[in-house]
């Protein structure tokens, strides 16, 4: 009868610990799929908050796109920007390559505004003039010229996109 019974509490024992284990395996694969594993296309548009501000972003995902982003367009909606994602973090460097309005650009890393050049005027001979991040990041927003300052969105400000 003891040997029996300890062979009843042995499967109990061996049922919870798989029951467990099954559970942390669920929790494991839950929390390494999550916001970082979302795919990210170019031309997708999705809300976000800079500072509080709600707008619409254009995705610029590809090198291709990167390279493109906001030139030949002759303009963009009040609350809309284009949000360049990158793979890794690095000193990025942006130009006002063939731009018809002035532009805010952005240094966005961590969910943090880094550092913002404001109402950078498109001039189509100085185009070679380079506006880069002071630090590493992985994210840069351009917005229309002035956006930052009519919004009052300061450096340490959050930025966040609406990923439902």
């Amino acid at each position: 009868m003891k040997i029996l019974k300890h062979k009843m509490n042995n499967k109990k024992f061996f049922l919870f610990f798989i029951l467990s284990f099954l559970i942390f395996l669920f929790f494991l694969l839950f929390i390494f799929t999550s916001v970082d594993k979302i795919e990210f296309n170019d031309g997708d548009i999705v809300k976000a908050k800079i500072g509080g501000q709600e707008i619409f972003v254009e995705l610029a995902v590809s090198s291709s796109k990167q390279y493109l982003g906001l030139s030949h367009r002759e303009s963009i909606p009040k609350d809309y920007g284009m949000l360049f994602l990158f793979p890794e973090k690095g000193v990025k460097s942006f130009v006002m390559r063939d731009m018809n309005f002035n532009l805010d650009i952005v240094f966005i890393d961590e969910n943090k505004i880094i550092e913002i050049y404001k109402n950078l005027p498109f001039d189509k001979n100085k185009q070679e003039i380079l506006y880069n991040s002071s630090i590493a990041v992985n994210q840069v927003l351009e917005l229309n010229g002035g956006f930052c300052d009519e919004h009052k969105i300061l450096p340490g400000d959050d930025f966040l996109l609406d990923i439902k």
